[in-house]
């Protein structure tokens, strides 16, 4: 009964972190990237710290195509899928 007694910290501790771990989920890229829609114009936005919405963007996500990418250009990774729909005045990327 004492050896139980004994262990019971440590398996407090092994419990406390195995949670900590699990609510250790996986950070959404916070730098995005967009491409302006209009055909011939290589503009980038920055949509860092952009929340989407009706006077921002929006990607629509019917269209199977990518919206951001994690840099301004388009062969980096995406971050979000759809198509970009740009709705009001967004801050432009530097290159």
């Amino acid at each position: 009964m004492k050896s139980i007694k004994n262990l019971l910290p440590a398996l407090a501790l092994v419990l406390g972190a195995s949670m900590a771990m699990a609510m250790n989920f996986a950070n959404n890229p916070t730098e995005r990237y967009a491409e302006d829609p209009a055909p011939g114009t290589e503009v980038w936005y920055d949509l860092t710290d952009i929340t989407p919405g009706p006077s921002t963007y929006q990607c629509d996500e019917e269209v199977d195509q990518t919206c951001s990418h994690m840099d301004p250009n388009s062969s980096s990774n995406e971050v979000e899928e759809g198509e970009f729909i740009k709705n009001g005045s967004l801050p432009l990327a530097t290159l």
